[in-house]
């Protein structure tokens, strides 16, 4: 068979269009750190990236649902650590005020301390967060913190403070009030009536505090889900990385390897190319 001259030139310009192709290809993966440039180069790995970029997208959702929840829950706590801490001085001003051998002027100490607490409370349970959104929200909704597991966004207003005609939940700030009253009364104080009595109020304090100590485990058993969460979306995130970095990235080995092999047989190409080109071959057996 004979090998006419310009058959092979369309062999060497072939085999250096090629080579320049692929040394191309190979240092476009170096460069961009990206396997594929177009979804056409490989459209399963391409549309599995696709896939595992939403999946990606959807853990960022989670940890920024789970930053807010943090944030809410931790705002609560704190809250109710100092309303739980006046409520102990509530209840030692009760017992105090037990005490049969005080006078009018001790007990009118006790009830202005007591009011001064209360006002503290009152004022603390309406409080808001640095976005001006109230701590304890009248109303909550559930926030999906990883797939299938969703927790509340607070602490409910109602929950922790009762008053919405909610038989199950004791109106914190209304026995506060009642024993407060109860104690102006026994102090003396003008204007002031109560129809309570010191086991009634007493049982009332007892009653709010319970249900505001019930309502900040309950901030802590959610940051403790919240925190067991992120460590296993950082996981699931860590192994996502791994798979789309597989599937994507850049094999820099290889590419480095497959560019300098393109880039031998272009120049093996280009250099028989140019001998073609200074021969006076006319075709060889």
């Amino acid at each position: 068979m004979r090998v006419s001259t310009s058959q092979i030139f369309d062999s060497s310009t072939q085999s250096m269009n090629s080579s320049l192709s692929e040394a191309l290809k190979s240092q476009n993966q170096i460069s961009t750190g990206q396997k594929f440039t177009k979804a056409s180069d490989d459209p399963y790995a391409v549309s599995w990236g696709v896939r595992l970029s939403f999946d990606k997208s959807r853990l960022g959702m989670y940890e920024n649902n789970q930053k807010f929840v943090t944030a809410s829950m931790d705002n609560a706590a704190t809250q109710l650590g100092s309303i739980i801490d006046q409520m102990n001085q509530l209840n030692a001003i009760s017992v105090q005020a037990q005490n049969g051998s005080l006078n009018s002027t001790a007990l009118k100490a006790l009830y202005l301390e007591a009011d001064q607490i209360k006002q503290t409370i009152t004022s603390q349970s309406a409080t808001k967060d640095a976005s001006g959104n109230a701590i304890f929200p009248s109303a909550i909704n559930q926030v999906q913190i990883e797939p299938n597991v969703n927790v509340d966004s607070g602490i409910k207003f109602s929950d922790s403070f009762g008053g919405v005609g909610d038989v199950t939940k004791v109106d914190v700030l209304t026995k506060i009030n009642e024993f407060v009253a109860f104690l102006g009364q026994k102090a003396g104080v003008a204007g002031i009536n109560s129809t309570g009595t010191a086991s009634s109020v007493s049982t009332g304090l007892t009653s709010a505090y319970n249900q505001l100590q019930d309502s900040q485990t309950r901030s802590g058993l959610v940051g403790s889900l919240v925190s067991q969460s992120a460590s296993a979306v950082n996981s699931l995130g860590t192994q996502l990385a791994a798979t789309t970095s597989t599937l994507l990235d850049t094999d820099m080995a290889a590419a480095t390897a497959s560019f300098m092999k393109s880039q031998a047989i272009l120049n093996a190409a280009q250099s028989l190319f140019s001998k073609l080109q200074s021969s006076n071959l006319f075709s060889k057996m």
